[in-house]
């Protein structure tokens, strides 16, 4: 008999038997004897300190990641799933952006254990601050790329740390989707993959541009991929892996595939039968979401000429168009709205303006689009100053409010809750 141990920790016995009509044991056997308990034990003290590093490095990576997915007008269902072993890096968001969209991503941090996490973490944090700006997603990813560059350089100059804050290597799928046209737009950095599975069943992985890890070679990214997304088709959006025995992407297609004709249109189902049968023991994440386009009823446009006797006009039309969706409790807040975003829109724009109203779910939403790309900014008038207010009323009488560009201007958006 002869015990285990690692670190001077027994953590096991080994027993040796002969049998009675065998030769008792030489000094071989015994050498023997003595050499497989050593390197039993040291393959013990291995495994044990992977599972000693893994645990709160897993930990860590759950309480960071997202405990409810938001609910959103957008999405009738949106689940996640990072793997139970995986390295740590494993992450997913579902970001609710201005005009009723929504953005979904997932990506693998470069690292394992902590330095997994703690990445994980970085990631997800740069997504939520430049999902905020409302950027297209070839940018956004283009913007990441580069922070991640970035901070290479300096680890490299600074030298080993406890951690590696590099995240080189990383894999991210970053989708935007519109619930008003129903369209999607794409962009991926490493092998991560979208599945688009139809109303009807049919299953399409649109051609994202291929492009290197973030972080690794510095590569221009090409504009995002665009596709339609009928209303109640199901958007599965997979990290990918940089492990080469991990599914490549038409593999993972044609068994994603295979899952949601099986489990239909079931998010949750679709998620725990993915992470069985498509990608056992593979560190992947992955984001399942069924999509909804919102009723055209919802949404009701108005071209403004670019003269002053057309804020009075576009007032009148707003305040028809929310009794007609019976908010008359918000008329007149959302008529004094109109009236300072359009004013401002035809003072300081020379093209067309437009004027567009959304009512989704619980929120009601009022957007101005002109084509000056100057950004209005919030600023605190003196009582001698004539004008200036204009955004000062528009934030007091809303929740939210902010500005995106566009490829022919900006629009500016604002938010009111639905009267309970």
């Amino acid at each position: 008999m002869v015990t285990l141990a690692v670190r001077g920790v027994i953590v096991g016995l080994v027993d040796r038997y002969r049998r009675a009509d065998s030769a008792p044991c030489g000094l071989g056997d015994r050498r023997a004897a003595a050499r497989f308990p050593a390197r039993a034990a040291r393959c013990l003290g291995i495994v044990r300190g992977r599972i000693q590093e893994r645990t709160p490095a897993r930990l860590l990576q759950r309480l960071l990641l997202p405990e409810v997915l938001p609910s959103l007008g957008a999405l009738e269902a949106a689940q996640g799933h990072v793997p139970v072993e995986g390295a740590g890096g494993e992450w997913f968001d579902v970001i609710p952006l201005p005009g009723a969209r929504a953005a979904l991503a997932v990506g693998v941090a470069e690292g394992q254990g902590a330095d997994g996490a703690v990445g994980m973490s970085q990631l997800r944090a740069m997504i939520i601050a430049l999902a905020i700006q409302d950027l297209e997603p070839d940018e956004i990813l283009a913007r990441l790329d580069d922070v991640l560059t970035r901070l290479g350089r300096e680890q490299t100059a600074a030298g080993p740390r406890s951690f590696d804050m590099r995240c080189a290597g990383s894999s991210c799928l970053y989708v935007v989707y519109d619930p008003v046209t129903g369209h999607c737009t794409a962009s991926g950095a490493g092998s991560s993959q979208l599945v688009v599975v139809l109303p009807d069943g049919g299953v399409t992985a649109p051609v994202l541009t291929s492009h290197p890890p973030l972080g690794a070679t510095g590569h221009p990214f090409q504009p995002a991929a665009e596709v339609d997304v009928p209303s109640g088709s199901v958007l599965l959006l997979w990290s990918g892996s940089a492990d080469e025995s991990h599914p490549g992407p038409d593999t993972a297609v044609e068994r994603l595939s295979e899952v949601v004709g099986r489990n239909g249109p079931d998010v949750r189902k679709i998620v725990e039968s993915a992470d069985r049968d498509v990608f056992p023991g593979h560190e992947s994440a992955l984001l399942v979401a069924r999509t909804r386009v919102l009723d055209p009823k919802s949404v009701a446009s108005l071209a403004v000429p670019s003269d002053a006797p057309a804020v009075a006009t576009a007032r009148a039309w707003t305040s028809r168009q929310l009794t007609a969706w019976t908010l008359d409790e918000l008329a007149f807040t959302t008529a004094l709205v109109v009236s300072e975003l359009v004013t401002n829109a035809i003072r300081y724009s020379s093209g067309p303006v437009e004027l567009r109203l959304i009512n989704d779910d619980h929120t009601l939403i009022c957007e101005v689009s002109d084509s000056n790309s100057t950004a209005p900014h919030l600023r605190k008038a003196n009582p001698s100053d004539e004008g200036g207010r204009g955004l000062s009323i528009v934030s007091e009488l809303t929740q939210h409010h902010g500005m995106r560009y566009t490829a022919r201007g900006k629009t500016v958006w604002t938010e009111q809750t639905h009267p309970a």
